[in-house]
């Protein structure tokens, strides 16, 4: 596993590099690198993510499915609650508003295919879809 340096703190790119290596992850691979790089953030994350690839995964691509579910994970941990929240957080930094709702990346062309900029129909429309509704699923929602 990977540990923190002296400096309290190793270098991410590197590590995570090191595992999509070792995982023989295709640079190719942009979906699952994407979502790598948005939920690995830390060491001690890199760390439960590959322990966990050993234990708990199956399938024909065990990586996308793990992060699936440590998405899952994370929004029942860390997504939003209510909508007042998420409406003061929108206005005051949207894209982090965003990925903090569906606990995705959410890059400019993402952010496009919402056909509104009002976060308080964009909550609603993903409230009645579902927690773990994509930010694609309510985008063409509305």
């Amino acid at each position: 596993m990977f540990t923190t340096t002296n400096k309290g703190v190793h270098d991410m790119d590197t590590a995570l590099q090191k595992v999509m290596t070792e995982l023989e992850i295709s640079p190719k691979a942009t979906i699952i690198i994407d979502l790598m790089k948005f939920h690995l953030k830390t060491i001690n994350r890199l760390n439960e993510f590959v322990e966990r690839l050993l234990f708990e995964t199956s399938g024909s691509v065990p990586e996308l499915s793990l992060l699936a579910k440590m998405r899952k994970e994370d929004i029942d941990s860390y997504s939003y609650t209510d909508k007042t929240t998420f409406v003061y957080d929108y206005y005051r930094d949207k894209q982090t508003a965003l990925e903090k709702l569906f606990q995705e990346p959410m890059k400019a062309v993402k952010i496009r295919r919402f056909k509104t900029d009002n976060p308080e129909l964009i909550y609603d429309v993903y409230f009645n879809c579902g927690k773990y509704s994509s930010s694609l699923t309510v985008a063409l929602s509305i």
